[in-house]
């Protein structure tokens, strides 16, 4: 199920969970690289649909409410009280 930390249950296997953004976008551009014998000239279609994954994603911003941002704070609240 989960570890015991103190009176909190921890989940490990929701720990592992992480969405990979444009990681279907980088499959697909390296396999065509490989299939066109690393020729970047083939595989443009492919290689800007990455760069503009890439691009939405760096302007999304990083998500500050990560799991360890809520243990850290639960960890201090548990420590000064």
């Amino acid at each position: 199920m989960g570890r015991k930390a103190g009176v909190m249950r921890v989940n490990p296997k929701n720990l592992t969970r992480r969405t990979m953004p444009c990681f279907q976008e980088m499959l697909i551009f390296l396999s065509c690289l490989q299939k066109f014998n690393y020729d970047d000239d083939k595989v443009v279609n492919e290689k800007h649909a990455l760069n503009k994954c890439m691009e939405l994603q760096a302007k999304q911003g990083k998500q500050h409410n990560t799991i360890n941002y809520h243990l850290q704070r639960i960890s201090r609240m548990m420590k000064g009280g």
